[in-house]
């Protein structure tokens, strides 16, 4: 016994609703007897034990019947010996990973009308394996590409989470499995860089920030991006005097005067000209030669 799937469409079939709520049991039953390639004994005697197994008023002749009517709507067909069940359409029914060969060799006559009358052919036993090879093979193929499709969905994702702009998310895929894998991964390695350089850049305006789309389809992983942090000088910070005003000290001759806060970094004293500092400057004698101009050296600038 195996574990199947059933889908909703199946409830909705002309075939299905055409046969008895017993019958629809057992066709469903033959899911889980049925092997991977849909194929099961015919034996009313196995359905009777599995399906109706403590439905005393179910006879095995009635079980037969079900067999036969289920057969009559076309959703199981018989080999020629009569000895095999096969579902019809199994692999519309079921999706199988990695399927187990099945033990049985399904042979079945059938009519062909053609110029010359009816030709009786016959399914050999080797065009079945190779049909079964054939089916193997598209399995295969089928597994792989959603493998790939499968990995390349991982990738976007982990590009789409460090993006800093989520929106367009759907074109973006489509952009995104449509590059190559080496690009792909590219592209996840140039968002971080990316990302830094809006950083270093102070850009938060998400308006300002390329689609994930637009970033994709113009390869601008490829861009040179600057991402050095230029350390800026720290501001030197003035006392308020209570009136809000900033207190200055003029680095030649140290008088103090009030300022425009908002402009006092950029002002020059009111007396000399001179850069304006936030503390008096100091008088020890040691440093006064480094610290003030020379009168000599005013005079210089002014003559």
């Amino acid at each position: 016994m195996r574990n199947r799937m059933v889908k909703k469409e199946l409830w909705n079939s002309h075939r299905i609703l055409s046969i008895s709520p017993n019958e629809r049991l057992m066709f469903i039953c033959m899911f889980n007897v049925a092997d991977d390639d849909g194929l099961l004994k015919n034996s009313a005697l196995q359905m009777k034990s599995i399906c109706y197994s403590c439905d005393s008023d179910i006879t095995l002749g009635m079980v037969k019947e079900y067999i036969n009517n289920i057969i009559s709507v076309g959703l199981i067909e018989l080999n020629d010996e009569r000895t095999l069940i096969r579902i019809c359409k199994w692999k519309d029914h079921q999706r199988i990973d990695k399927p187990t060969p099945s033990k049985y060799i399904f042979k079945r006559s059938f009519q062909d009308t053609s110029k010359n009358g009816i030709i009786a052919l016959q399914e050999d036993s080797n065009s079945t394996l190779d049909e079964r090879k054939g089916r193997q093979d598209k399995e295969r193929q089928k597994k792989e590409k959603e493998d790939v499709q499968d990995k390349t969905l991982e990738l976007f994702n982990s590009f789409y989470s460090l993006y800093p702009r989520k929106q367009d998310k759907k074109r973006s895929y489509t952009a995104f499995k449509n590059i190559t894998k080496a690009n792909q991964k590219l592209c996840i390695e140039g968002v971080v860089v990316y990302v830094q350089w809006l950083k270093v850049n102070n850009i938060v305006d998400k308006t300002l920030i390329k689609l994930p789309s637009t970033y994709i389809h113009g390869e601008h992983w490829m861009d040179e991006l600057d991402t050095t942090i230029v350390k800026q000088p720290s501001k030197v910070e003035f006392k308020l005097d209570t009136t809000g005003k900033s207190i200055g000290y003029c680095s030649i001759c140290g008088i103090s005067d009030f300022y425009d806060p908002f402009k006092v970094h950029s002002s020059d004293s009111r007396c000399c000209n001179g850069m304006l500092l936030n503390t008096k400057p100091t008088t020890d004698p040691e440093v006064t030669e480094n610290t003030f101009v020379k009168l000599s050296d005013i005079m210089d600038k002014y003559q």
